[in-house]
């Protein structure tokens, strides 16, 4: 199932990368989201016909958080609805595909064949509604943060050389010590990308796509003096922590250095980019990997500088003030 994914993912990626460098021109987020959703859809439920596979990709881009700005504006009413209106025909289009198959007894080797067989398990923590929901929420929580991550870590990179040059030394090699043509390998992202996890988690730490986490305390917890019954709920702002001068020495710096010999993969009580304790987000390694073969294919491939600089803001989730655009053209090395 990895071989298959990354395959899948690095043609996609390659094949939006060399389109875009016909246009000399793009934007980041929106190629990303495109690519992600066109990704994910298929891996998570492989047999839709085209007609509505589109449909649920539509909904899918449509279910974003730019409601979530001024509740006073006539205009956030409108996109609620409209939001609203995309997650119901999502769920539709899930819940018909999770019943058939249920019916059907079809193998098709994706995540509703997954989930499907957790739902015939005894002990099992999902009931269909649930099911249909979790479906639904990989499929938004990838759309959401893996652009955004991606956006930030080509802004970041275009503004710093050095880190620009390492990463670039980094993929030549892995394309140089590769023994066929064919993409990347899941061995070279796992043990060929060292320096590629370090951009990553920096980006990560930066961006704090989940402006809070709510966690339930199961018993009395003391902290500082101070109390947290049992049953209380806890808002945890992992900014807090990921911009904190005690643990990260100048905090606002992009510094992939800063993760040399440190463990990057999953979260600590100083790194809860993917949630924490034993609830991490179930996309994390899906958003590395993309991220790591985007970045591998643009830097061996092409050269690219950004058009315009733009701004990071929070309403409260990220947002940037302008599109982020870069200038593209295939490598003459």
């Amino acid at each position: 199932l990895k071989q298959k994914m990354i395959r899948n993912m690095d043609q996609e990626i390659r094949n939006h990368l060399r389109l875009k460098a016909s246009e000399s021109r793009f934007d980041v987020k929106d190629t990303v989201l495109n690519m992600v959703v066109a990704s994910m859809t298929s891996m998570v439920i492989s047999n839709l016909n085209p007609e509505t596979q589109t449909k649920l990709m539509d909904n899918i881009k449509s279910f974003n958080y730019d409601w979530f700005q001024s509740p006073l504006a006539l205009s956030t009413w409108k996109l609620f609805y409209k939001v609203l209106k995309a997650r119901r025909e999502a769920i539709d289009v899930i819940k018909d595909v999770l019943t058939r198959r249920k019916e059907s007894k079809e193998k098709h080797g994706d995540f509703v064949d997954t989930m499907l067989e957790d739902l015939e398990k005894e002990n099992t923590i999902f009931d269909q509604g649930s099911a249909i929901s979790l479906i639904f929420s990989i499929l938004v929580v990838a759309k959401e943060g893996v652009p955004n991550i991606t956006s930030i870590a080509v802004k970041f990179l275009s503004q710093n050389p050095k880190a620009l040059a390492e990463l670039k030394r980094e993929h030549m090699a892995i394309l140089r010590n590769r023994k066929d043509k064919g993409g990347v390998s899941w061995e070279e992202y796992r043990h060929s990308m060292s320096f590629t996890n370090m951009v990553i988690s920096e980006s990560l730490r930066l961006a704090n796509l989940s402006p809070v986490m709510f966690r339930k305390a199961l018993r009395d917890v003391e902290i500082k003096g101070y109390t947290i019954p049992a049953g209380w709920i806890v808002a945890v702002v992992p900014a807090m922590v990921h911009f904190d001068e005690a643990t990260y020495e100048n905090p606002l710096e992009f510094n992939p250095w800063r993760w040399e010999g440190k463990e990057m993969i999953w979260g600590s009580k100083t790194f809860m980019v993917f949630g924490g304790g034993v609830r991490l987000c179930v996309g994390a390694e899906f958003a590395r990997l993309h991220i790591a073969l985007f970045l591998h294919h643009l830097v061996t491939t092409y050269d690219f500088s950004l058009v315009q600089d733009c701004e990071l803001i929070r309403t409260p989730f990220l947002h940037f003030t302008k599109g982020l655009l870069l200038n593209i053209s295939e490598s003459s090395k």
